[in-house]
């Protein structure tokens, strides 16, 4: 893999060594440039269009620019190169201390992941420029060919004309294309945390009197909370380049961006207030209290070190140079004639389009033999049809033709030819008005994945093996294993499906142990082209256990003891959590050879201020969060008095009792003839269904004795008093 941190300049390249084959060495020029053909010609063409009558829209004519741009050194400059870096090489093998004569440099091919690509013209999508063509991204190997076509207004066309000769250049080409590399002996820190939280409450009290107006009292609380945070840390180590520093932290701040754009929290549940009144209004509930509250977490943490594989963006861009101060294979500079062409237009009718096919696929490493495109436009009403047979990626097949009624759309299919296989694939019509049509590899019907180490180190992991297989409608399952070891540390499945690839390949890998044991990873799937193996346990697991309750007065600490248990890698992680007033949240992460499965669970004991324990036993966690607490609710009750005898008592005490799993309260209300008649008491309670109580009222008569009633099981909320003891 390419040694990033250490380039060195050779003739205007620059040039990287591989961090562990001492011979091979990665060449990469300063800037992209205008594709040169088998004949030594640039792929460039710019035509010029006049009308020379009168036209609606006022335009006289316009242009287009058609040519291709590539990233690469040419074989000239490689063969250049092979000499001074045989002699870097030479050194470097006498410097490392090894015998015998250094073995041939070679240089190597860049893997890129991913890529894309923008090109600038003058005003690009403005009064001069109307619009720029280009595929989002080249073709991601080889010379990374881009095609571009641009369509210019007539000012456009005359500037563009006079800029594109001479010295200088106009075509700016931006390349973002992204390659893995190792990390240098230095480490990035990603994290990034949001939560949301709601509380709805809505709480309705109604009194309905007999010879008064009813008394209704309403209150809403919605409280609703929103909070992130995120940052990058480097530990540069040993680096001193700011260079390589800086490439960490940007790549760093990617991964970020990414985990953040993956994790994004849904909007918290709005509640609606007519629909709890409802309530009372269709149900007569009287008494009301409804309380919602709603968190949603997402957490992302991630620590890279030395070795480990990242993303790394060498950013090729520039100006291109303009062709006429290039010089072609004779030495002599290009004509600007030999690449231009003016079309005089006698009548609107004839407009023209240009479409320019290619395949954006790897023909030498594919069993491809060739893809036959058939282009066909009828609005003119003269149906034109073009075929062209497409032998690499650098072949080009251009189909022109009038315009009718100003739809540039047109139909075309596609035959592929393997190599090997007398059956071909051909594909269903398609409609596109893209002036640059790129077949991809995925559309040819072709199962390609290159499956190559990510992080995986092998003296730890003696062997990996790999099971992939696949499945769509139209394909019988495709199966096949594979296994990398330090001696085969990549491979490749290559199989012909003949239609195009519309479902994501599954995997799942069974690592081999140096110390003899063995771990298989769960299922997955992967849509890209290249298959990273990483190391088993690259998987990070996340338990959110949060607390909830009265923490001040009523609980004191909760014990939480949870467990994960892999069956399939006989695989075991415990953990402690204790919640309490201070902390009523914590966050068990741990790794884990499994992204998803496992048997997660929890046990816990709610130790109350009261000394009263509550035991939770063991219980499967469903999701991601544990949440652990105790709320007590409160239903008032009247006690009332009014028939009473007071001339037969001197003092009446009610002593009312509740009793509920962790919970026994009682509360002792006292009348005397002078007193109030009407006392509240606040039952505390947890569940609706047993809202019922118990009541001593004893009556002190004014002989010295006293009398008493009991009732169990009472569940009215008003308590009428009998006027006496019977």
């Amino acid at each position: 893999m390419l040694k990033w941190d250490a380039p060195e300049t050779v003739a205007g390249v620059t040039v990287y060594w591989d961090d562990t084959d001492i011979a091979k060495a990665y060449l990469l020029p300063s800037t992209p440039r205008f594709r040169i053909d088998a004949d030594g010609n640039p792929v460039f063409k710019f035509m010029k269009y006049r009308f020379p009558i009168d036209r609606k829209d006022g335009k006289k004519g316009g242009g287009f620019l058609v040519c291709d741009v590539e990233f690469g050194v040419t074989k000239k400059q490689e063969d250049d190169l092979r000499g001074p870096m045989q002699d870097r090489l030479d050194a470097r093998w006498k410097a490392a201390g090894r015998a015998g004569a250094a073995p041939a440099v070679a240089f190597g091919q860049l893997s890129y992941l991913r890529g894309t690509a923008a090109v600038q013209i003058l005003d690009s999508g403005g009064a001069l420029v109307e619009k720029v063509h280009n595929p989002a991204s080249p073709s991601l190997f080889g010379p990374m060919i881009l095609p571009i076509t641009v369509e210019l207004s007539p000012e456009g066309a005359t500037i563009l004309e006079d800029s594109l000769q001479g010295k200088g250049g106009v075509v700016q080409v931006i390349y973002d294309i992204w390659t893995p590399v190792k990390l240098p002996p230095m480490s990035a820190h990603v994290w990034f945390s949001a939560s949301k939280f709601s509380n709805f409450h809505q709480h309705i009290d109604v009194e309905e009197n007999f010879c008064s107006e009813d008394d209704y009292t309403e209150s809403i609380t919605d409280l609703v909370v929103q909070s992130d945070a995120g940052d990058v840390e480097i530990d540069p180590g040993t680096v001193t380049d700011q260079k390589v520093i800086q490439g960490v932290r940007d790549w760093a701040w990617s991964t970020l961006a990414d985990a953040t754009t993956r994790m994004v929290l849904g909007d918290v549940p709005i509640q609606n207030p007519e629909e709890i009144r409802k309530l009372y209004t269709e149900q007569d509930f009287e008494n009301i209290d409804i309380n919602v509250m709603t968190t949603r977490l997402v957490n992302f943490d991630r620590t890279y070190t030395e070795q480990q594989v990242m993303e790394w963006n060498p950013q090729p861009r520039g100006t291109l140079p303009n062709i006429t101060g290039m010089t072609g294979p004779d030495g002599k500079t290009y004509k600007w004639a030999d690449f231009s062409s003016v079309v005089d237009l006698d009548d609107p009718f004839f407009r023209t389009m240009t479409v320019n096919a290619r395949v954006n696929a790897p023909f030498e490493s594919l069993p491809l033999h060739s893809v036959e495109v058939k282009i066909e436009y009828d609005k003119t009403g003269q149906k034109q049809v073009a075929e062209f047979a497409l032998l690499g990626p650098d072949q080009m097949g251009t189909f022109t033709s009038f315009v009718g009624g100003n739809d540039r759309r047109y139909t075309y299919t596609y035959q592929v030819n393997y190599k090997g296989e007398a059956q071909a694939f051909v594909s269903d019509p398609k409609v596109s008005n893209d002036p640059s049509l790129i077949i991809n590899v995925g559309d040819i019907g072709i199962l390609d994945v290159a499956i190559k180490p990510g992080d995986l180190r092998f003296d730890q992991v003696t062997s990996a093996q790999v099971t992939l297989w696949y499945e769509d409608d139209g394909v019988p399952r495709l199966e096949t294993s594979l296994t990398l070891d330090k001696d085969h540390a990549e491979a490749r499945w290559t199989k012909v499906i003949f239609q195009a690839r519309r479902k994501p390949v599954h995997y799942k890998v069974k690592y081999f142990m140096a110390d003899g044991r063995e771990f298989e990873g769960g299922e997955r799937t992967t849509a890209s082209t290249e298959l990273r193996i990483n190391d088993p346990f690259g998987s990070t697991r996340t338990v959110q256990v949060r607390g909830f309750g009265d923490f001040e007065t009523r609980i004191d600490a909760i014990f939480v003891d949870l467990s994960y248990v892999d069956s399939v890698n006989d695989y075991t992680q415990t953990a402690s959590i204790t919640l309490t007033g201070q902390s009523t949240f914590e966050d068990w992460q741990f790794p884990a050879i499994l992204a998803d499965g496992g048997l997660l669970t929890y046990s816990a004991n709610i130790r109350f201020k009261d000394g009263t324990v509550q035991s939770i036993p063991s219980t499967p966690i469903e999701g991601s969060t544990v949440m652990l607490g105790d709320v007590l609710l409160e239903q008032p009750i009247t006690v009332m008095a009014d028939l009473v005898d007071w001339t037969a008592a001197r003092l009446v005490k009610v002593s009312l009792h509740h009793t509920e799993a962790g919970a026994d309260d009682t509360e002792d209300l006292v009348f005397k003839p002078t007193g109030e008649t009407s006392l509240v008491w606040k039952m505390p309670y947890k569940d609706k269904a047993k809202k019922t109580y118990s009541y001593t009222a004893t009556y002190f008569l004014p002989d010295g004795t006293s009398a008493s009633v009991t009732k169990d099981g009472v569940g009215d909320e008003t308590l009428v008093l009998p006027g006496k003891a019977s």
